[in-house]
């Protein structure tokens, strides 16, 4: 994926329907805006006109459209890039993935509790149970409902 992503201007993630995709945070860590159709988990990791662009799901036109202002507008391209390397969060990456299994292994595994998050991020109850709290500069994934279609 680096060897991609170094060499990338533009990343895109069209799928029509999504989840969480961790390559699309690793394109925005990178300094790579994304562009990406508006589904599944993506509107929680791509930033509308700050990180990237998010597209109704099958909008060539506004793919292409997207594609364009990135590729001839050189200061658009260095503001999501800069901005992108600044605001994603530590939830998503390897270190934050391995920390929640981490938690669940422990939780359950060593220590035989059944979690029940009731809609809380895991991320979230293993911070709380080390008593490791956010930081008020730390860039954390929006905790609303989202439309995820």
């Amino acid at each position: 994926m680096n060897a991609l992503l170094s060499n990338a201007r533009v990343a895109l993630q069209l799928s029509t329907r999504e989840g969480f995709e961790v390559k699309v945070s690793e394109a925005i860590h990178a300094g790579i805006p994304v562009i990406a159709s508006r589904s599944g988990g993506i509107p929680l990791q791509v930033e509308h006109g700050k990180s990237g662009f998010c597209t109704a799901p099958r909008d060539n036109e506004a793919v292409a459209n997207h594609l364009y202002e990135l590729y001839t507008d050189v200061e658009l391209h260095r503001r999501m890039s800069e901005y992108g390397k600044k605001h994603v969060s530590d939830e998503v990456s390897t270190v934050g993935n391995a920390a929640s299994w981490l938690y669940l292994a422990v939780m359950y595994g060593a220590r035989g509790v059944k979690l029940q998050p009731k809609g809380a991020w895991l991320n979230d109850m293993m911070r709380e149970e080390t008593g490791e709290t956010y930081l008020p500069e730390e860039t954390r994934l929006p905790r609303r409902d989202l439309d995820l279609q």
